[in-house]
């Protein structure tokens, strides 16, 4: 059997359709590797746990590069939480002048204070919600950019005989490094399709 003929809109659907295809697909491979070769290392490196140390072997093995970490002592100093606040991503995509929580910090320390550590954590927090939870998460040492503008907005002046300031991301770690390399698994393959659409479509 003769294959069937197409009309004059067919045949010219069909390149813009092929083109869509394999544009979205090669967009797709290209977020999907993007977001892989950051975070399936992250996956490999926190798939043994975080190290759990004091305050004081962490001022120790605290540099530039993360160490993956749980802080065992020490308390939150409720008095320094902050929330940090700004539009919701609904605002910027449809307008809607909504505000929400990006994220809170909080300093992290002992009676003594020779320790300072700054945690930054997803969302809105309070102290409530960290009664029976530790730092765990990406341990920095405190870079001195940081170190200036907690200085300047006067956070530090409450530990003015404090000589060792760590940071934390308390939000980085191996659950959401777990999720964003599927969802970067995910766009690679999708667009691995959307680009074998293409070509077939093609034929």
């Amino acid at each position: 059997m003769s294959e069937p003929q197409l009309t004059d809109e067919q045949s010219k659907a069909r390149p813009s359709s092929q083109r869509w295809l394999a544009i979205s697909g090669a967009v797709l491979v290209f977020v999907g590797l993007y977001i892989s070769v950051f975070l399936i290392p992250d996956v490999i490196e926190t798939a043994s746990g975080p190290q759990t140390l004091t305050l004081a072997q962490a001022a120790e093995v605290a540099h530039a590069e993360r160490t993956y970490a749980r802080i065992e002592d020490g308390a939150w100093d409720c008095d320094t939480l902050r929330q940090v606040r700004g539009l919701s991503s609904s605002a910027l995509r449809y307008g809607n002048m909504r505000e929400e929580t990006k994220y809170s910090d909080i300093f992290f320390t002992n009676d003594s204070s020779d320790v300072v550590v700054f945690v930054t954590l997803s969302g809105d927090v309070n102290c409530d919600d960290l009664d029976e939870q530790r730092p765990t998460g990406y341990l920095y040492s405190m870079n001195s950019a940081t170190q200036q503008e907690l200085t300047n907005d006067a956070r530090l002046a409450r530990y003015f005989t404090t000589d060792t300031f760590l940071e934390f991301c308390g939000y980085c770690g191996q659950s959401n490094s777990l999720i964003g390399a599927v969802f970067g698994v995910v766009f690679l393959l999708a667009g691995v399709g959307l680009i074998v659409a293409g070509r077939r479509a093609g034929r």
